[in-house]
């Protein structure tokens, strides 16, 4: 008996985290990566969340999700905001402690999930009008748990948190700022 109650926590679990994903507007086949859910199941969703708020307009993307780790880096905004992200990530568990080399296989899952909206949410709470949107929370984690393509670290200069490239030329890198603050001088 104790086995039919775990798969059915699991398959509630499951939709919850679809259904939250849904609301944030996530892309089906993302929702289904890290919920473990079919497409179909997926798309029962986003009719019932269009019913429910007698909206028939409700926003489904469509096509691929962001996979351009590069925006984070475009400017000093987004890049400030992408290290408080990092930051909440890694402060909720949801970044590994160790580089993982297929993080895009390896990452997702119901877990790890829950955790990243919750971050997100604590984020959203904190920063509000953000360009930043669920699905490049999860390209940000992704990108940073596999660690050749952006890497958390440290401003050399404030010490504030800075999402860097991990082959770039500086060592010890400095947010967009300081960089600003210091070519102005």
């Amino acid at each position: 008996m104790r086995v039919t109650k775990n798969r059915y926590h699991n398959q509630v679990q499951r939709y919850a985290l679809a259904a939250r994903m849904v609301a944030h507007e996530v892309r089906t086949d993302t929702i289904c990566r890290w919920s473990g859910l079919s497409e179909g199941r997926v798309r029962e969703l986003y009719r019932a969340f269009a019913r429910e708020r007698g909206d028939r307009r409700t926003v489904r993307h469509r096509g691929p999700a962001p996979k351009q780790p590069a925006f984070f880096l475009r400017t000093a905004q987004v890049c400030r905001e992408a290290g408080a992200l990092a930051v909440v990530c890694a402060t909720l568990g949801v970044l590994p402690e160790q580089p993982l080399p297929n993080a895009q296989h390896e990452l997702p899952g119901l877990q790890r999930g829950e955790l990243l909206c919750r971050a997100y949410e604590m984020f959203k709470g904190l920063v509000g009008g953000s360009s930043i949107t669920l699905e490049h929370t999860l390209l940000l984690a992704i990108a940073i748990a596999q660690g050749t393509q952006l890497t958390l670290g440290h401003c050399q200069c404030c010490g504030g948190a800075v999402i860097f490239h991990p082959h770039g030329s500086a060592r010890s890198p400095a947010c967009k700022q300081c960089q600003a603050d210091a070519d102005a001088l």
